[in-house]
């Protein structure tokens, strides 16, 4: 009998509070849809072939689940909140805690059942769809096969139960060690003015200013790619320590400025929320970074998908290209013959036809001398910001792929400054070099260049002397670099024609005794490959965005709803000492408004200094276009400040119609 009654009292408490815990079973709802969707995509047989699929949403599930926990856990602190006067007021009323207790865990099991069973079935309805959003995204020509994975819902089960299991002992614990006294007062909590606390204003001071710091100066990829997680922690720390203390601090400073503070708007917004900033700070601190996170893992994601063509042309200007290392003339000879034969014989006609010779060299620099790396004293002290990459070719190579003509010899050099700089006579393994020309472009790329400190394209004299630094590189260099020569050249016929001749020179170079080592491009399929990868990374990031924003909404919802309840008595105070509807409605505005923008207003900035550091990391994968990557970020930015304005406003009306 007194279990019934529990169930019923548990199920009643839901129903009077479905203003909270609707929002809260419809997260609940979402992301398990969300994490079970990852889990059975991340093992369709049709992705997990793919090494670079199965990984990235293998480590989609994982941050999933994560966030799962901690989100979770953070709404529900909200609704515990809400809840404790009502539950000290049984508690007077004559229940033991153990009685609370039980109606805490059917509450609970009651909400986990629906919040589970129904992200399991949104799951299964969902995942049709977002198999169908990957192929399109990762252009995948593979038949759709759906199926319920029992796997994931296994796992989506199991993870969420736990998940919930976890709540109702947090609860039940947090009941326990409360008096009933401490449970009736817990709406007042936090109601003394909260002292600025200048050391912690001080931390937080120097963490975002280190963190920014890094996002400034780092101008090295391997650099940006190993201090992100530094810098991410260093702003995450700054961020919550100066909204706990530099919040306090602004409206200590707003109060003393007369002018603003007495006002009947201000007055009541600063003065309210000076007594609540304590646990407030925590709140805005979590939107702000959650607001970051979108903004920033949306606005990379999609760059390097919407780049993605001008990578795939900077890395193979050509559909087909066959590349020998360390060969001989006779050689490349013989491969320019075969290429010229087996096109004839398939009846392809080439164009844009080049062939060249180039050595690509990775120098420790020294000012202007460009040593080997088994010439330096000490070698476990060179970073990447020691090195510099240097791509030769010679006049003649030159000549043929530009029909410019340079007037060269000896030890004479034509350069092109990628990055860093090189004195118009420098040191290379010893020898002396002179500029005798600066070049603006270069008809050669080098992979390497993209994560070393300097980046020097140089035209030597002839292609002896291109053989000559070949020969003594290997002799000095610990891990020497080879001369390579390439063949490039486009066909008549597109792709289909351009996969048959790459299909055929590789059969032909496999059965052909005595070659040396070397690769054959096709840019159709690398552009293949990169689909697949950044198709990834796109579904992954936006996939994630999605439910950062989501966690974003629904903070911002139970902070103003929560609050509006805490407020309604003082502003029933306010109204009868003879504050008018008009009066409330602008000091609402004016409280809603700081603590609102406040967190958009400060993820802005930190996307805008992150600016230089995520830049360098596009860096990483080959995308170049700074531009491009600047309008998708201001266009993402004022997508989210739409949707975040929208937000504000419904919840300024739900907080309005609640306090009056």
């Amino acid at each position: 009998m007194r279990r019934g009654l529990f169930r019923t009292m548990a199920w009643t408490n839901i129903r009077n509070n479905r203003r909270f815990y609707v929002p809260f079973l419809l997260t609940i709802i979402l992301t398990a849809a969300m994490f079970y969707n990852m889990c059975s995509v991340s093992r369709n047989p049709a992705f997990t072939e793919e090494a670079a699929i199965a990984m990235v949403l293998e480590f989609g599930v994982y941050i999933i689940g994560i966030f799962a926990v901690i989100f979770i856990f953070y709404t529900n602190s909200f609704l515990t909140k809400r809840r404790k006067r009502e539950l000290g007021l049984y508690h007077i009323l004559g229940l033991e805690k153990r009685h609370i207790s039980s109606i805490m865990a059917w509450e609970t099991l009651y909400l986990a059942f629906a919040g589970i069973a129904g992200g399991i079935v949104a799951g299964l309805l969902l995942d049709r769809l977002m198999f169908l959003i990957i192929l399109k995204v990762f252009h995948y020509p593979v038949a759709i096969e759906y199926r319920i994975d029992s796997f994931a819902v296994r796992t989506t089960l199991l993870v969420f139960a736990a998940i919930f299991l976890l709540i109702m002992l947090y609860n039940i614990h947090s009941i326990r060690k409360a008096s009933a006294i401490e449970l009736l007062k817990s709406g007042n909590t936090g109601e003394r003015e909260p002292k600025t606390r200048w050391l912690i204003a001080v931390i937080g001071l120097v963490c975002m200013v280190s963190g920014y710091y890094i996002a400034i100066t780092t101008d090295n990829i391997l650099d940006a790619l190993t201090k992100l997680f530094v810098a991410v922690l260093l702003v995450m720390a700054g961020t919550y320590c100066l909204f706990l203390a530099g919040s306090v601090a602004l409206l200590k400073m707003l109060k003393k400025r007369k002018s603003y503070y007495y006002r009947t708007n201000h007055f009541v917004a600063v003065s309210g929320m000076i007594y609540r900033m304590k646990q407030n700070a925590v709140g805005l601190a979590n939107i702000c970074i959650l607001s970051t996170g979108v903004l920033l893992v949306i606005s990379t994601t999609v760059s390097l998908y919407a780049g993605m063509e001008e990578i795939v042309i900077a890395q193979h200007p050509t559909e087909l290209a066959v590349t020998y290392s360390d060969s001989s003339p006779e050689q490349n000879q013989a491969l320019e013959e075969m290429i010229e034969e087996t096109a004839s014989e398939l009846g392809i006609t080439l164009k844009n036809y080049a062939a060249y010779q180039s050595l690509s060299i990775t120098f420790v620099q020294r000012e202007n001398e460009l040593l080997a790396d088994s010439s330096v004293e000490d070698r476990s002290a060179v970073s990447y910001d020691d090195l510099a990459a240097v791509t030769m070719i010679s006049a003649e190579t030159y000549e043929r792929m530009t029909g410019e003509r340079l007037q060269l010899s000896g030890n004479e050099v034509a350069i092109c400054h990628e990055k860093g700089t090189l004195a118009d006579t420098f040191q290379m393994m010893g020898e002396t070099y002179t500029v005798s020309e600066h070049l603006e472009s270069f008809p050669v790329s080098n992979e390497m260049a993209q994560i070393v400190k300097g980046w020097f394209n140089i035209v030597v004299s002839s292609d002896e002397k291109l053989s000559e630094i070949d020969r003594l590189q290997k002799e000095v260099f610990s891990y020497p670099s080879s001369l390579k020569y390439e063949v490039q050249f486009d066909t008549e016929g597109g792709q289909e024609t351009a996969d048959t001749l790459y299909n055929t020179l590789l059969q032909k170079m496999e059965e052909t005794e005595g070659m040396p080592l070397y690769l054959v491009g096709n840019r159709y399929e690398f552009r293949a490959q990169n689909y697949v990868m950044y198709g990834s990374i796109l579904f992954l990031g936006c996939y994630l965005g999605a439910l950062f924003l989501m966690a974003t909404v629904l903070i911002i919802y139970y902070k103003q709803i929560i609050e509006g309840y805490e407020d309604r008595e003082r502003y029933a105070i306010m109204r009868k000492v003879g504050m008018d509807r008009r009066e409330i409605k602008q000091s609402i505005k004016s409280q809603i408004l700081i603590m609102f923008f406040l967190p958009l207003g400060t993820a802005l900035i930190h996307c805008l200094v992150a600016f230089p550091l995520m830049r360098q990391i596009l860096q990483a994968f080959y995308m170049n276009n700074t531009p491009l990557f600047a309008g998708v970020t201001a266009v993402v930015a004022g997508i989210f400040s739409i949707c975040y304005i929208l937000v504000y406003r419904i919840t300024a009306r739900s907080y309005y119609h609640i306090v009056s």
